[in-house]
């Protein structure tokens, strides 16, 4: 009896045919690279630093370059029976995510050393995470999602808890499990009410239930529906379910918070975006209901850019000051998200915030990671006093990435915030766009507040042993040309998330 539902699987859908295998390409990488890893990890006969390191960055490599040729292609292929799909706008996510691992791990070499904390399980959390994020955005699936988004989530966990005889790190690993773990039960319990409505855990078959129910929908379903809104919330920090994560950000280290902020932000936003469009939102939905999925994102969108910019003008510690500011960004993609069915651009501007954001906010913690003492302390506003003086190019490349999260031109920050309130005000948001200007503007004191002390005080006490070395100032200096190059010369990177998005 147990092996009878078997039966009724076609064989065809056990096999996958060329195009469906070369989909899938990135992902047998990735998977592929943490298996050899795993394996150099225990090898006795050498010393697996070097070797671990090195190809992770290679498969890492080898994954963006098979992503980008299919982005390249532009075609679009269903696997596992319509179970996952490889598009543009999976591929283009894929080759954020990857890079933000790379990144995360050239910054991270000489940070494990300094910490006594050079374990090969590093490079293969990250690895694992990153896939994590990589099946997020390509899943067609609710139960797909869900260990995509468990898959990412756990090893993270790990990895904010990766200082295991530090308090701080242990502490925020633990309330980053009991509440991540309590929203991932939220979003599960949601898509099992979902599912109970609709007969599938499939996002085409609930769209496809969303419209052909033109009049209204069952409360049983919107009440799923916003208890998987509700786990995403949770994901992408939006107020009221943000208090997660100052206390995990300061305590993590500083690499895995800035892994956090960039790869698992755009993770959650890559998903929340397919989930948002299969509820029915701006597609199929009542008036009413539509009304007041938008009115609850509109006062949560208010809420999160308020709270995040006016809680982060009182913080001196800067890893909690960088949590609070990407509270702040969590409500500005909000507004995106709010504006994308009535926008020409449709969902562009929040993939080209996403990329923008990832890019600034990444270096900020790279120069972080260097500067930072040993455990992490270093990292107040009054031990930037004088960095000017003893850094030169970390200090210009920190000025940057101020300049951008606070939306100054010329950088890729004030490119992206720019699409999404023209987008906005396209859909007649105009009082979210008057508000999310205003927040901005508040934003612009704590940002330039950290170039004051940088360059315009005077050292306070003996400096930290710099933590610099080539691979991070690799990573600083792609960084910063990043930033200025999507700020000066935008149109190809706004071409590439309209493009990005068509498969929506």
């Amino acid at each position: 009896m147990i092996m009878e539902p078997l039966k009724t699987i076609r064989p065809e859908l056990l096999q996958l045919t060329d195009p469906q295998l070369a989909a899938l390409l990135p992902y047998f990488v990735v998977f592929g690279g943490i298996a050899v890893v795993i394996i150099l990890s225990v090898v006795r006969f050498m010393k697996p630093k070097w070797p671990v390191f090195f190809l992770s960055l290679l498969t890492v490599g080898f994954g963006i370059g098979a992503a980008l040729g299919l982005l390249q292609e532009g075609a679009s292929e269903l696997v596992f029976n319509g179970m996952m799909v490889s598009d543009t706008y999976s591929n283009f996510f894929i080759i954020v995510f990857l890079a933000a691992a790379g990144f995360t791990i050239l910054s991270s070499f000489r940070y494990l050393d300094h910490e006594n904390l050079q374990h090969p399980e590093y490079y293969v959390l990250t690895l694992f995470s990153a896939l994590g994020m990589m099946l997020m955005a390509s899943s067609l699936d609710l139960i797909v999602l869900f260990i995509a988004l468990e898959l990412m989530s756990l090893a993270v966990y790990v990895l904010v808890g990766f200082r295991r005889a530090d308090r701080r790190s242990n502490e925020a690993a633990l309330k980053y499990f009991i509440l991540g773990s309590a929203a991932s039960a939220v979003l599960l319990y949601g898509a099992a009410l979902l599912y109970g409505m609709t007969g599938s855990t499939h996002i085409r078959d609930i769209l496809a239930f969303v419209q052909s129910h033109p009049a209204g929908l069952p409360p049983v379903y919107v009440l799923g529906a916003w208890l998987v809104i509700v786990g995403f919330l949770f994901k992408v920090a939006a107020v009221p379910f943000h208090m997660w994560m100052p206390d995990v950000y300061e305590g993590a280290p500083v690499p895995v918070t800035g892994f956090m902020t960039t790869g698992l932000k755009a993770a959650a936003f890559a998903g929340f975006v397919r989930v948002l469009l299969a509820t029915g939102y701006g597609k199929g939905l009542s008036e009413a209901v539509q009304a007041n999925f938008h009115d609850l994102l509109w006062v949560c969108a208010v809420l999160t850019m308020l709270v995040g910019n006016i809680v982060a003008l009182t913080q001196t510690n800067l890893k909690r000051m960088l949590a609070y500011s990407s509270i702040a960004h969590s409500g500005y993609l909000l507004v995106g998200m709010l504006a994308g069915p009535g926008s020409e651009q449709g969902y562009a501007p929040v993939v080209m915030y996403l990329v923008a954001y990832a890019v600034m906010n990444l270096g900020a913690f790279v120069v972080l990671t260097i500067i930072a003492d040993r455990g992490d302390s270093g990292l107040n506003l009054n031990d930037l006093s004088g960095l000017a003086r003893r850094h030169p190019w970390l200090s210009f490349a920190m000025g940057v990435f101020m300049f951008s999260m606070a939306g100054i031109p010329p950088t890729a920050g004030f490119a992206a915030k720019y699409l999404i309130f023209y987008s906005a005000i396209q859909a007649n948001e105009i009082s979210l766009v008057i508000i999310a200007v205003l927040c901005s503007a508040i934003s612009v004191y704590y940002y330039l507040r950290v170039l004051v002390y940088i360059y315009m005080r005077d050292p306070v006490g003996s400096p930290a042993a710099s933590r610099m070395s080539v691979w991070s100032v690799a990573a600083v200096t792609v960084m910063v040309v990043l930033t200025l190059q999507i700020g000066i010369l935008p149109a190809k990177m706004v071409s590439a998330a309209r493009k990005a998005v068509t498969s929506l």
